[in-house]
């Protein structure tokens, strides 16, 4: 029945998710999936597990879901998600039996997908993961493999997923596994998401190449300075506003984060420039008002990396659909 539903979908899936894949550092040995995995992916709509279980459709794809059962209308739909892959979790009670029926699965060679995010999220970045992959995968001695999805789904689209490395949390098993240390765990697999999250959007920016003019910034543009062999590169919101990854000249030691300065404490006296996309690319630029509330959300934030996550890189995410 899996094969069947599967097979049933593919041809106007292939049409309508034309997929783009991209591997964490360019290691193609991610393509194939070997021995026990956890994928963890974003979400935002029914069609990301379609997405995902096309990317590996090699192999018989299982997913987490709540049983119905019990409810007469609910029937049907139990019955469609077993056919499906479906393990179901009694939300009801106790039951971590869940955990068994997983396990026999991965022992087979079968990944479990799961969206920690649990909900549909429509954020700019990935929402707050429930730490419930991190048990599972610890409990069955399973590997996580990150997934990032684009969702640019359509006719005319062509969907981006970037693979990560595999997270082995084997090293926790001999652990308490109470609320505190879970959360710790989490917070630490969420971060390695978000980075190639950022990684994803970098690589999809390198085909938005604009020139960069000495004109008079707008609200949303991308400006840059030159410091010294360098640029370091903001967007400008207003002349009070300048939303920035550090500073032109970041502080050895110092923990760089996102940061709003005005636009002289930007240039440092030097004059900017503004950055001057091709009609053909201006549509890849966010709305004004977007910008801004993106820019705001970003201050804060941490995860600075000269080679992945840097002031270049921010910036592209912000004004840019990537």
């Amino acid at each position: 029945m899996y094969y069947h539903l599967f097979l049933k979908h593919l041809l106007p899936a292939a049409v309508y998710f034309k997929t783009k894949s991209f591997y964490e550092d360019d290691d193609k040995k991610l393509k194939r999936l070997k021995g026990k995995n956890i994928i963890i992916s974003n979400h935002r709509s029914f069609w990301d597990g379609v997405v995902i279980a096309l990317k590996f459709f090699t192999k018989r794809m299982h997913f987490l879901a709540y049983d119905p059962r019990g409810k007469k209308k609910k029937r049907l739909l139990r019955l469609l998600l077993s056919a499906a892959g479906a393990i179901f979790v009694d939300r009801q009670g106790f039951d971590y039996s869940f955990i068994e029926k997983a396990n026999r699965r991965l022992n087979k060679g079968r990944p479990i997908l799961m969206f920690p995010e649990q909900n549909f999220m429509f954020g700019y970045e990935p929402a707050a993961f429930s730490p419930g992959y991190i048990m599972l995968a610890i409990k069955t001695g399973a590997k996580i493999v990150p997934v990032v999805n684009d969702f640019n789904y359509g006719l005319f689209k062509r969907v981006h997923i970037m693979v990560g490395k595999p997270i082995d949390l084997s090293c926790y098993q001999n652990d308490e596994l109470n609320k505190a240390r879970l959360k710790e765990i989490n917070d630490e697999v969420r971060g390695k998401f978000l980075m190639l999250n950022n990684k994803l959007k970098a690589k999809k920016a390198e085909k938005i190449v604009g020139e960069y003019e000495f004109i008079a910034p707008q609200k949303g543009d991308m400006i840059r300075v030159l410091g010294g062999n360098y640029y370091h590169y903001g967007v400008y919101l207003n002349s009070d506003e300048v939303i920035q990854f550090g500073t032109l000249k970041n502080e050895p030691g110092k923990q760089v984060l996102v940061n709003s300065v005005s636009l002289s404490e930007f240039c440092s006296g030097i004059i900017p420039e503004v950055r001057v996309l091709k009609k053909k690319q201006r549509k890849f630029l966010r709305d004004v008002s977007d910008i801004e509330k993106y820019a705001k959300e970003c201050i804060g934030q941490g995860g600075y990396c000269l080679a992945t996550n840097n002031c270049f890189n921010l910036a592209n995410r912000l004004t840019l659909k990537l």
